[in-house]
């Protein structure tokens, strides 16, 4: 099978708090010097990929909720038009 196709072994999205806390995890260990230095450019990157990913997920969340609050505006608006045609 191809990288990425349905049935192969890929692991499960993970949510935003978890990739929250594996950024934290990654920070946490850059300032207390723990990451050895052979692994320190993956954790970087890993680091980079997270805040991608992260506010990406914010940003989907932000238009969500703006379409939200748009549906709520136009039917309130809606409704005074409609109250002020009787």
């Amino acid at each position: 099978m191809t990288e990425g196709t349905p049935g192969d072994n890929a692991q499960p999205e993970k949510t935003y708090e978890q990739k929250v806390e594996n950024l934290d995890s990654i920070l946490r260990k850059l300032d207390d010097s723990e990451i050895p230095i052979d692994e320190l450019g993956e954790k970087a990157r890993i680091g980079a990929q997270l805040i991608v990913e992260l506010q990406h997920q914010l940003k989907s969340v932000e238009t969500e909720v703006q379409d939200a609050f748009k549906i709520l505006d136009e039917s309130f608006d809606k409704n005074i038009s409609d109250q002020d045609d009787k």
